[in-house]
């Protein structure tokens, strides 16, 4: 067997390039490594604020919030500002998007109307305490859907129309479904007339009517879904008698929101639910001039 036989011009160039091939070779590894590091690792960040740690009321102390009952997961591209103050959190087991806590209800407004203009369905709500300076237009409302005599056939129901996951609930001592927590009025109502287009009893009230979720007192249909109790000040409804099947057409051109329910045996219409007990005379009067047997009930 012959040997090459190389000069040292040869064996220079050939040392070269089988150390340009080690460099090459190596550089390519690291780099790829890098390359992987940095794919995964925003997908895993990406990942974690799809599940809220936190409850909505638990975040701040501050008066005001802000929320949208979108969960963070779900939002659009927004500006830097309002992305850094978006925190997943959840209430009555319902994920929703804090936007920020305020001391005044005018920072909370400029705020709400901000996301509103980005096409996010933003209120301005208070887990401190009762207040009155929120336009109309920025407050919280739920929706409240009388079960049938299947119960978890209208919860079902519910659930296809919404996409959202509804649960049972105990509201003036009653069974009753919650299909939305913190939406604004104009949602609510829009999704409680799809739900009556449905056949199904809907009526949207005031979110501050409802309180915090607490241990069930009384069985409901389903013992697995979480109760709520109302809080202790008295509510006052405004009943009138479905006496014909015109009642129910003609009470909605006044009150969208209005429902059948039974009380004692009799079929009445459900117009609107009061805090203050003064203005649910005035409202009892008022609607007694036209449909006389108006009556005031109080829980």
């Amino acid at each position: 067997m012959r040997l090459l036989r190389l000069s040292p011009r040869s064996c220079r160039r050939l040392f070269k390039a089988i150390a340009l091939n080690w460099v090459l070779t190596t550089g390519f590894t690291i780099g790829f490594t890098l390359i992987n590091g940095l794919i995964i690792q925003p997908r895993a960040i990406a990942q974690s604020i799809t599940t809220p740690a936190l409850a909505c009321s638990q975040i701040t102390n501050r008066r005001y919030v802000v929320l949208s009952d979108r969960p963070a997961n779900l939002l659009p591209q927004l500006p830097q500002f309002l992305a850094i103050a978006a925190v997943p959190c959840s209430y009555l087991n319902v994920s929703m998007t804090f936007f920020g806590g305020f001391d005044n209800a005018k920072a909370s407004i400029y705020r709400a109307s901000q996301l509103r203009q980005l096409g996010l369905d933003a209120i301005v709500y208070s887990f401190a305490a009762q207040v009155t300076d929120i336009p109309v237009n920025l407050q919280a409302s739920a929706i409240l859907v009388e079960p049938s005599n299947d119960p978890n056939l209208t919860i079902q129901q519910v659930r296809s129309l919404t996409g959202k996951s509804p649960f049972f609930a105990v509201f003036n001592n009653r069974s009753v479904i919650l299909a939305e927590v913190l939406s604004s009025q104009t949602k609510a109502n829009a999704i409680a007339t799809t739900f009556r287009n449905q056949g199904l009893a809907a009526q949207v009230i005031s979110t501050d009517l409802i309180a915090s979720p607490k241990p069930p007192t009384s069985s409901v249909p389903n013992s697995n879904q979480t109760a709520t109790q109302t809080n202790h000040q008295i509510i006052y409804r405004v009943l009138i008698p479905n006496t014909n099947a015109d009642t129910l057409k003609q009470v909605r051109e006044l009150a969208p929101d209005a429902f059948i329910t039974i009380l004692k045996g009799k079929s009445y219409i459900q117009v609107r639910t009061y805090a203050d007990r003064g203005n649910a005379h005035r409202e009892r009067d008022r609607l007694n001039d036209r449909f006389s047997g108006t009556i005031l009930l109080q829980d």
